[in-house]
């Protein structure tokens, strides 16, 4: 049995592939966010439920699929969209991990190589998405030595990323 806390960390790590796959039965990616959180709350509601991961990705996307049916027909009267039969063929061909989850996987690899400084860098710019003034305020360094540091850690994790997917796949 799967808890809550595995739960919500396997269907946030396939965050973008599951809404992926309800856009293409809603046609709104926008509304397919909104399914894709409405399930994910069902998910973690009905934990005791799901034996295994693939279980859970299995049981999400025929749910959500439905869900997203369902919001379309409410709301024009009938779903115009993909046949139930073109929804099967994705759903069986949907890849159980993506290229995505490989590359989220080595960046955060990646960014466990870096230097303490080099990571409260990227912590203050891109998780508290604060502009290279405030960062470089924040830091005590002049805005060009952010946005140097900030050019330099791109290609260096662009590379170390690019290296460990290909030691992957050569595995």
């Amino acid at each position: 049995m799967l808890n809550p806390e595995t739960i919500a960390a396997t269907l946030l790590a396939e965050r973008m592939p599951l809404t992926a796959f309800f856009a293409s039965v809603t046609r709104d990616f926008h509304l397919a966010e909104d399914v894709f959180q409405e399930v994910c709350v069902k998910a973690v509601a009905r934990a005791e439920t799901f034996e295994t991961p693939a279980h859970l990705m299995n049981w999400t996307r025929l749910t959500g699929k439905n869900r997203s049916i369902d919001i379309l027909r409410a709301r024009d009267g009938r779903y115009l969209g993909l046949s139930d039969e073109m929804l099967a063929m994705l759903a069986a061909e949907w890849p159980e991990k993506s290229r995505a989850d490989a590359m989220q996987e080595a960046l955060g690899q990646c960014i466990e190589q870096i230097t303490p400084n080099n990571r409260e860098l990227l912590r203050l710019r891109y998780f508290e998405r604060r502009n290279c003034t405030e960062v470089a305020a924040i830091m005590g360094r002049k805005i060009e030595t952010v946005y140097q540091a900030l050019a330099r850690l791109h290609k260096a994790l662009g590379d170390c990323i690019r290296t460990r997917l290909q030691t992957e796949s050569a595995s």
